[in-house]
């Protein structure tokens, strides 16, 4: 018995393409770290949390918060979960700077951080 091999990357031209290749430069730099830190700040901010109690929270090390909000390492898919989970955010928020399905008091809470850290930038 003979089994062909035929695979069909061999008939589709596109799947020979990485997924990070095709995403959209726009959603491309929402996804950087040093951007999804920046939200990550405004959701610990917006919840009136200190770093160390976000991270005791999360069961983290509070270096990890430090870096993941800081933008020097990339959150790992567990964390992103827990924050989902434990603090009403979403994922689209989280990866995708998207607004629209967070809950609304979760949302102006962090509007409101990040006029404070805006208005704190301007003053330095």
């Amino acid at each position: 018995m003979v089994i062909e091999a035929n695979f069909a990357s061999a008939h589709v031209p596109h799947m020979a393409q990485r997924p990070e290749d095709m995403i959209p430069e726009s959603l491309a730099a929402e996804m950087r770290p040093e951007k999804i830190g920046y939200r990550l700040k405004l959701l610990r901010e917006g919840l009136e949390l200190k770093p160390a109690q976000i991270s005791d929270m999360l069961g983290i090390e509070r270096t990890y918060w430090s870096r993941f909000e800081n933008g020097r390492r990339v959150v790992s898919d567990a964390t992103a979960a827990l924050l989902v989970d434990r603090f009403g955010v979403t994922l689209d928020f989280l990866i995708l700077n998207r607004w629209d399905k967070l809950p609304l008091d979760l949302a102006n809470k962090m509007r409101a951080a990040d006029a404070r850290l805006s208005k704190e930038s301007q003053n330095n």
